[in-house]
């Protein structure tokens, strides 16, 4: 007992427990990394020789472990992701989804990453008592001790000084700030900040802004479009798109509904996807969005009645702005704690009492769906519950077939939700469309890399590939069949939502803007396949083969004959 006392109370055993701290996120990502090994080794030599020189700068460990405790911070953060994706750095975009989670979404998640949440709170919740006893000690570390861990380290510094300058040159795509841990956390951290404080500044820079959309149509000709947007719902999992079960029972009976078996999203987070969705951002630069109004605006500017009815909760973030252009805003959990929950269902509801209300003219509606979010279980009232057994025990690979139950079953409540709304806007008889797409998709453990949920710094097949669906009435039909040919023409067409569902429904309701893409219209005979692309972690545009998908994504894009890249 009193030799374990020793060992921790010993400033200089202290001081190799705060570096095996630090540098543990290291060791862990040179065995997860992709990257180049002379890119690991740096990821190593580096940071080992900074930490091993830093610790030595107070006589006493505890104090530097306080004054570094924003890397002891991130370390944790790094290693829960690691456990959660199996590789890559902390993400900007994971930074912006804390800031944008609300406390009922982040309690869903924390409750079932327990092992790694457990793990790190113990890990560096321990150091932080060690730091305490360390400050309060009466020992310091010796002259001697801290000149010898200075002679190691400071070498050691700079040869990962040189390797990493080596590596510049011999790596194109090398970059320190993306990845050396934990310069890259922290980089992205500032990127993080900067693009929070856009966001939150986001009224001023685009309160001058217009569409300057008018319509083509006469006023008095009545129309009604509709916009569904589901969450973390994937293709692989609807009927619609082969899938064995038979997950879309509303949305297979329906006529007229064209369903795009090749679309794919461009993000795979919901704070870049739906803004997207919303405006035409994802056709032009993603940072567009900080200057520009979303679609609702174009709609309001061109005539029409709007309405935006969200499951979401508010964030503070573009969705809600975008929301809020509405002339009718209604979030359903404004007035539900935390701990509460809403099924989709209720959004029946909304479109419902706005669609009773309908005496003609042109309207515009968005529903935000919560669909198919982690928990699934609770997306669904417990006696629609069709796939058994759901209960979820543990979001592990053990319990996949009770999280693909609940999943299939949340795809089931979508389906219903969806095609209740098209039977609703259909009894109108006008002209009329609905379109349907989610944000993205979704891991549920589908392969042996042991992936599960979306939001990952590396995108996968499962988390892009996502349906889309556009109905349009029978009065539309007739009155447009030109439009109504070239969404079926276009049909097996490689798409991405992001790209074309903006540009598709201007087209649909005859709005004209400066801003409006007929070749990115599905339903314009000037459209033109187009180069699929993905919105990274830093907001550039890549290629489909250069997004970081692995062998085992592209074989699933190949298998399924979709395009790649």
């Amino acid at each position: 007992m009193k030799r374990i006392k020793h060992i921790f109370t010993n400033q200089h055993y202290i001081y190799w427990l705060f570096l095996f701290m630090a540098i543990l996120p290291n060791i862990f990502m040179f065995f997860t990394e992709s990257t180049s090994l002379l890119t690991r080794v740096v990821q190593i030599v580096l940071p080992l020789g900074f930490f091993g020189f830093a610790f030595t700068l107070a006589k006493k460990p505890g104090k530097m472990f306080w004054w570094m405790f924003w890397f002891m911070f991130v370390g944790a953060f790094q290693i829960v992701l690691l456990w959660l994706y199996g590789e890559s750095p902390i993400a900007v975009d994971m930074f912006l989804n804390v800031l944008t989670s609300n406390p009922g979404e982040a309690t869903e998640l924390l409750s079932n990453l327990l092992v790694a949440v457990i793990f790190v709170i113990l890990f560096y919740g321990f150091g932080i008592v060690i730091s305490i006893v360390s400050w309060r000690a009466k020992t310091t570390l010796s002259d001697s001790f801290c000149r010898r861990q200075r002679i190691w380290s400071l070498p050691v510094l700079a040869l990962g000084s040189i390797l990493m300058i080596i590596n510049v040159f011999g790596d194109r795509g090398f970059k320190a700030q993306d990845d050396v841990f934990p310069i890259n956390g922290t980089y992205n951290v500032g990127i993080a900040i900067d693009r929070f404080v856009k966001q939150r500044n986001y009224e001023n820079t685009s309160r001058n802004f217009s569409y300057q959309a008018t319509t083509a149509r006469h006023d008095t000709v009545p129309e009604i479009y509709v916009l569904v947007i589901g969450e973390t719902s994937r293709a692989d999992n609807w009927s619609l798109y082969g899938y064995n079960r038979n997950t879309n029972p509303g949305t297979s009976a329906l006529s007229n509904l064209v369903v795009y078996r090749d679309a794919i999203t461009m993000s795979n987070t919901t704070h870049k996807s739906v803004p997207m969705l919303m405006s035409c951002a994802g056709s032009e630069q993603y940072d567009s969005l900080y200057y520009r109004k979303g679609i609702i605006t174009a709609y309001n500017e061109a005539g029409y009645q709007t309405a935006f009815y969200s499951n979401q909760r508010r964030n503070h973030s573009f969705i809600d702005a975008f929301g809020s252009e509405a002339q009718e805003v209604k979030f359903l959990k404004d007035d539900v704690s935390f701990a509460g929950n809403v099924f989709d269902d209720e959004l029946i509801a909304c479109v419902k009492q706005k669609l009773d209300s309908y005496a003609g003219g042109k309207l515009f509606v968005v529903v935000h769906m919560y669909g198919s979010h982690f928990n699934y279980k609770d997306r669904y009232p417990k006696n629609d519950a069709v796939f058994k057994p759901d209960n979820v025990i543990s979001a592990e690979k053990m319990y996949r077939q009770q999280l693909i139950n609940a999943y299939d079953n949340s795809i089931v409540n979508t389906d219903r939700v969806l095609s209740s709304i098209i039977h609703l806007v259909d009894a109108k008889g006008v002209n009329s469309a609905v379109v349907f797409t989610s944000d993205h998709g979704e891991d549920i453990f589908d392969d042996n890399r042991g992936r599960f949920l979306h939001a990952s710094p590396l995108p996968t097949y499962y988390q892009l590939r996502v349906p889309l669906l556009v109905w349009t009435s029978r009065t539309y039909s007739s009155n447009h069949p030109q439009a109504v040919a070239q969404l079926q023409v276009h049909a097996n067409t490689p798409v991405s939502t992001n790209m074309v569902v903006f540009h598709t429904l201007l087209d649909l309701s005859g709005i004209e803007s400066p801003y409006k893409k007929n070749n990115l219209a599905l339903s314009n005979k000037a459209f033109k396949p187009h180069r699929r692309l993905y919105i990274n972690d830093h907001n550039a545009l890549l290629p489909l083969d250069s997004c970081g998908l692995k062998p085992l994504d592209i074989d699933q894009f190949k298998r399924l004959k979709l395009q790649f890249p």
